[in-house]
């Protein structure tokens, strides 16, 4: 795993490559970007970069109501198998809508010629420099949201796997021992969300997060009998709005006697880049995690055995 976690910045590089030839002609109403675990993260990564057209994130089976023929459907499942995925497929076909399918093989391959397929041996989670990198640069590419081309080059020379080693040894030490919940502003929810499942499935334990302002009309109560179980771990941007930098400063006033209070520093000027730096953080910190909690951070038995049930 940590070999895998070591090449994610070249993996970035290859995956703008994998979609530089994809054309897609024609006006949309809307984009759904589908997928599960994985590759539903990245359906959520996209959303802050929408524009003129509004992005969806579909994670179930089947499709959103207002998926038709004037839309345009991502179906993303790296291993080509997610039978959520496949439930999306066959959906927008039968919609007349204009589909993109992103896998390493399997099912989804067979049942679409045109699949971009991507490299595959990967766990599902270490692939996401694929996964999302190939959707964003083909929706940068063709005009649906905004040219991410300079972000790409200034995320990916602040990719550095020996600094970020450092950063997630840190922040894996603050977590130990306890159960850490992840706090954002809205922009920034997916990387929240992608830590805290990253530390379910290569840690092997709980965590949760949730985002600013509406953690202050809720969750924000919830530390009172918690004492030190639990680390509010505050994911800090420069370019939050200044009401949700106060809302987090006096947040973490009020409950750093009640619990644990830490804070991660976002760094890049473009939004890609704050994104993909720090999730790579936060992907290399489970990765520590596992290794403080002394788990294999490659297999994930409890979901191998549930889709084994599903399908027996």
């Amino acid at each position: 795993m940590l070999k895998i976690l070591e090449e994610f910045p070249n993996q970035c590089k290859e995956a703008i490559g994998i979609a530089k030839d994809v054309e897609i002609h024609g006006k949309f109403d809307n984009i759904c970007i589908c997928g599960l675990g994985a590759s539903g993260i990245v359906g959520e990564l996209i959303k802050p970069f929408e524009k003129e057209t509004r992005i969806l994130a579909h994670h179930n089976y089947g499709l959103p109501n207002d998926v038709d023929k004037k839309s345009l459907v991502f179906v993303i499942s790296y291993s080509g198998n997610t039978e959520e995925a496949l439930s999306s497929y066959e959906e927008a076909k039968k919609r007349g809508a204009t589909i993109i399918t992103i896998a390493s093989g399997g099912r989804l391959s067979e049942l679409e010629k045109e699949t971009i397929i991507i490299p595959s041996g990967y766990p599902p989670r270490s692939a996401l420099g694929y996964l999302f990198l190939v959707a964003l640069s083909i929706l940068s590419d063709n005009h649906l949201i905004g040219n991410q081309q300079n972000a790409m080059e200034e995320a990916i020379k602040l990719l550095q796997p020996e600094q970020v080693k450092r950063e997630a040894e840190q922040l894996a030490g603050k977590i130990y021992g306890k159960i850490p919940i992840f706090y954002s502003s809205q922009n920034l929810a997916a990387v929240a969300y992608r830590m805290k499942t990253q530390i379910n499935e290569n840690a092997k334990q709980p965590a949760f997060c949730h985002i600013f302002p509406e953690m202050n009309h809720n969750e924000i109560n919830g530390f009172k009998n918690m004492g030190k179980r639990m680390v509010m771990v505050f994911i800090r941007d420069e370019n939050d709005p200044p009401q949700i930098k106060r809302r987090m400063d006096i947040t973490k006033t009020l409950i750093e006697n009640e619990t644990n209070a830490e804070e991660i520093s976002v760094r890049g000027k473009s939004l890609l880049a704050r994104i993909l730096t720090t999730v790579y953080v936060g992907d290399m910190a489970s990765y520590y995690l596992a290794t403080m909690n002394n788990e294999d951070p490659t297999p994930v038995p409890i979901i191998t055995e549930l889709k084994a049930r599903l399908e027996g």
